[in-house]
């Protein structure tokens, strides 16, 4: 199988810089006391961010063209190469034009109609039920929180008595759809992993769980910044999908899967995305995760030898963990 071109491996890598630094690092930092050595550390850390927010956006409007015109060459089929590409034409004219509620709400749709067509297309092709699974949780986490962002723009462009029903309902199932994800696909993809694999997978989950023990409140506030996550749910479940969800990542960079970028892109749009960056982030991940799970055999971003000097940091290191 042909792999995959290499601007997607940047895109993930690019994206977790945004997400690690800019929406995560950074705004934590607002509660440290800054002394002069801080300031310059958080200045520099603000400008990385920014220059990675940067090239995500441009690698996102890159891959979302890509996958309109593999889409066109592959099946012929108009319907989702023409919603990717008026996604990319709104982007590009809120530059010019200051949206509007009646222009969120429009983009917001465009989005769940190219969601609802990726997932038409992975029913028909994935012939495993536990990946078809694995897929629409994410893609109904993303479909439920796009209803969520476009039903309050809709009553003001419509002119309805508001505030809409059911956004409170939706928000929390659209979270509870998402966080369950990183779960579905380790059910789905089963990655072996032997004891270190494992250990080394656990280190995010256990970071959480010293941060929300030691204080919830912040913890919270930082997760809503970061992921757009609420941790309304018992915490143990965070957990755990952080733990499964690293162990997706893990070996999948260590088996060239693809599917380990999709996770990372999935994780670095976040939930409810606020910005149209983030958003062409998430949608690039769910065609993605996709055409990694109803690919056989599992599908690559190039071979390891076009790989980044990082990456190939990463893959060695993900393998080493994975020997028990």
């Amino acid at each position: 199988m042909k792999p995959l071109p290499l601007f997607f491996h940047w895109l993930a890598l690019a994206s977790l810089a945004d997400w690690l630094i800019t929406r995560t690092f950074t705004r934590s930092a607002i509660f440290m006391p800054k002394s002069p050595p801080v300031i310059a550390v958080y200045q520099a850390l603000t400008f990385i961010g920014q220059w990675a927010f940067t090239v995500t956006g441009l690698l996102a409007f890159i891959a979302i063209l890509w996958i309109a015109a593999q889409s066109w060459r592959t099946q012929r089929a108009v319907g989702l190469p023409l919603l990717l590409l008026s996604l990319t034409a709104f982007g590009l004219g809120s530059i010019f034009i200051a949206p509007g509620s009646g222009w969120v709400a429009g983009y917001q749709l465009l989005l769940m109609a190219a969601v609802g067509m990726m997932g038409w297309q992975v029913g028909h092709s994935a012939a495993d039920l536990k990946k078809k699974i694995a897929w629409l949780v994410a893609g109904l986490a993303s479909f439920v929180g796009g209803i969520y962002q476009a039903l309050p723009a809709l009553y003001t462009a419509l002119r309805w008595p508001g505030p809409p029903p059911f956004t409170g309902t939706l928000f929390n199932l659209g979270e509870l759809l998402a966080v369950l994800s990183p779960i579905a696909l380790y059910w789905a993809v089963g990655p072996a992993a032997g004891w270190r694999h494992k250990s080394l997978a656990l280190i995010p989950a256990l970071a959480f769980v010293v941060a929300h023990l030691a204080n919830p409140a912040m913890t919270a506030i930082i997760a809503i910044w970061s992921t757009g996550l609420t941790l309304y749910l018992p915490w143990p479940l965070y957990a755990v999908s952080l733990w499964l969800g690293s162990m997706v990542v893990i070996a999948g960079v260590r088996q060239g899967n693809a599917v380990a970028w999709a996770a990372l892109l999935l994780a670095a749009g976040g939930y409810v995305p606020q910005l149209s960056t983030q958003a062409l982030v998430s949608l690039s991940a769910l065609w993605l995760l996709g055409y990694a799970l109803t690919s056989q055999p599992n599908p690559s971003v190039r071979s390891p030898a076009d790989l980044s000097p990082a990456s190939a940091v990463l893959s060695q290191a993900s393998a080493g963990a994975g020997k028990s």
